[in-house]
């Protein structure tokens, strides 16, 4: 496999931008190298795309002519294009912060970068107050304590959950005709996600998100982290306020539908409740403004509450790891029930009555196909010859169809 890397680079000789062509054959690695370097290319995702810095040491530079480049790709079955969007070097190659990259852009050590889409919540972040936030001076009450620890709970929950972690799917289309949606988690560990979405979503709920941080803003009060935090639960209002913000199949300015108007149709219909008729009459609007493509339409209600947990995350990741170190500074331990799970980890250990049925049946198979091979005097191919004679008689013996 070829790989090809496009570098930009800040020349700090002269303060201008530059590109580095850097180029890596696969081919040419030890066998352990080569494997690992194609398996973090397979697996590379949006979410983890620094994943092939760990490899940048085996990239070398080099410009190709045209007449070169085409050698080259004919000498690879794989030709593959690799960037990282947030990634810089300087002139030795050697990766450069954004702080860096401000000194030696403007000369003055004092000098900061502002990532693309910064907002003035981030601003007030960078250019606030470093003090620590002393956790032994901090006090909670044991409401702020519950609030924090069910939080806490609910979102580790939901960022363990398979639907967090692999995303709402695709959308897939052939000609004219309406999307379908894919993913790769089942329609359980969905029902499974929103359930625990839902405890965070919710403003009625004890211990939801925008309570979480309103404890958190006010505990955290003269210190920078806590306007951050409320910063990006604004974000995250904002949002709700807003329609989803790429509609495939769907002109932007034809789906006016807000996200939490989306977000609650599915919960009071499809989800958490049996749907009223005022909600019947929501989703049926929601479905319409899409053309009636259900597919469409559930694929943008996984998106957004995908969406959501991410701004759950990145400011519930620190409010919870705030609420641990506190107990732990303070000594205090806090009433909250734990997850089911973690009350009986037994849940999930014993074998599925299909996956049980499915095993045993192919035992049984490799064993008749021995015996079927030690009868014919063990002839040359060995007891995989007779595989597919022993599936045959096995489910005629049975009456069940072979191939399920």
């Amino acid at each position: 496999m070829l790989l090809f890397w496009r570098i930009r680079y800040l020349d700090s000789r002269d303060r201008r931008f530059k590109d580095r062509d850097l180029w890596l054959e696969t081919d040419k690695l030890d066998a352990a190298a080569r494997a690992a370097v194609e398996l973090c290319d397979e697996l590379r995702d949006s979410r983890d795309e620094r994943r092939l810095l760990r490899f940048r040491h085996l990239f070398h530079e080099e410009k190709l002519s045209g007449d070169k480049l085409n050698a080259r790709w004919r000498r690879h079955d794989r030709f593959r294009l690799f960037g990282l969007i947030d990634y810089f070097e300087d002139e030795n190659g050697q990766e450069l912060s954004r702080k860096r990259m401000a000194e030696l852009l403007t000369g003055s050590p004092t000098a900061i970068l502002l990532q693309p889409g910064a907002r003035q919540h981030d601003v007030d972040y960078m250019l606030g107050d470093k003090r620590p936030i002393p956790l032994d001076q901090i006090s909670l009450s044991v409401d702020d304590l519950r609030i924090l620890g069910y939080f806490a709970r609910d979102l580790r929950e939901l960022l363990a959950s398979a639907f967090y972690k692999d995303g709402p799917g695709t959308l897939n289309s052939v000609g004219n005709a309406d999307p379908t949606l894919r993913t790769a988690v089942t329609d359980e560990e969905i029902r499974s996600f929103v359930t625990v979405f839902r405890r965070l979503y919710m403003t009625t709920e004890p211990a939801g998100f925008l309570m979480a941080v309103k404890v958190f803003a006010r505990a955290t009060q003269g210190y920078r982290l806590g306007p951050w935090i409320a910063g990006v639960a604004r974000e995250y209002e904002k949002t709700l306020g807003e329609p989803p913000w790429m509609v495939p199949y769907v002109g932007q300015a034809n789906f006016t539908i807000k996200r939490k108007r989306l977000i609650d149709v599915f919960l009071y219909t499809r989800y958490a409740h049996q749907p009223s008729d005022d909600r019947t009459r929501q989703y049926q609007e929601c479905l319409t403004a899409v053309g009636g493509r259900r597919g469409l339409l559930t694929w943008l209600f996984l998106t957004t509450i995908w969406e959501c947990s991410i701004h759950m995350k990145n400011a519930g990741d620190i409010i919870a790891d705030f609420f641990d170190r506190y107990c732990q500074t303070n000594g205090v331990a806090c009433d909250v029930l734990v997850s089911v799970a973690l009350d009986n980890p037994g849940i999930g250990q014993l074998e599925k009555k299909d996956d049980r049925e499915r095993r045993l049946f192919e035992e049984r198979i490799k064993r008749l196909a021995e015996q079927m091979w030690a009868n014919e005097g063990r002839p040359r191919g060995g007891p995989a010859e007779f595989m597919n004679d022993a599936r045959t008689a096995l489910a005629s013996a049975l009456g069940v169809d072979p191939m399920c």
